[in-house]
């Protein structure tokens, strides 16, 4: 069962993306969002990346990762806001991380 993952808070302030990364699965996508970009940053990001084998889609909303001055890493994906509302539709469950 695939699950979008939305995390929205930074890793440097909470452990919600610990958390989402110990229940990530194989199918699941992650959409880093508002604060949530700064996880690009974070040293979990490279576990991440390394465990990653194309099972699971990392992205980041470009608008929001633009607004906190971020650059965006060449393994993860930039999308658009509008992009998140067609993912919820084809993942079977949305997980909030706030």
């Amino acid at each position: 069962m695939s699950t979008l993952h939305l995390v929205r808070q930074s890793a440097f302030a909470s452990n919600d993306f610990a958390q989402c990364l110990s229940v990530l699965d194989h199918q699941d996508s992650v959409v880093l969002m508002d604060d949530g970009c700064y996880n690009l940053k974070h040293p979990l990001m490279d576990s991440l990346i390394k465990r990653v084998d194309g099972s699971v889609n990392i992205n980041v909303v470009v608008s929001h990762a633009q607004a906190r001055a971020i650059e965006i890493i060449t393994a993860v994906k930039a999308i658009e806001i509008s992009d998140v509302v067609e993912l919820t539709f084809t993942h079977k469950k949305v997980i909030t991380w706030q």
